[in-house]
């Protein structure tokens, strides 16, 4: 015997939600805004990461390498300028 109509309405009923539910979820994963705050976190995080990097190359146990100073600057610089470039970019993209 087949299913009764108020079966059929049932199970629609429970495709629609578990459909919703799916979008629900993929838009707040794929959403632009999102992504954009999950990569700015990136950023940050490996900006940080650098920043430890240099810090360790510059200070050890016995103290401030003077003689390591004037790299750590230079690749401070240099990450000032890929953070420019990155905005000037982000600008460029948005306009």
């Amino acid at each position: 015997m087949g299913r009764t109509p108020e079966e059929i309405r049932e199970e629609i009923g429970q495709v629609r939600e578990q459909l919703i539910d799916g979008i629900k979820g993929l838009s707040s994963v794929a959403h632009p805004s999102i992504i954009k705050e999950e990569t700015i976190q990136r950023v940050k995080d490996a900006a940080a990461d650098q920043i430890k990097t240099v810090k360790n190359y510059v200070v050890d146990e016995s103290g401030v390498r003077w003689d390591r100073i004037g790299n750590a600057v230079l690749v401070g610089v240099g990450l000032l300028v890929i953070r420019g470039l990155l905005r000037g970019i982000w600008r460029w993209l948005k306009d």
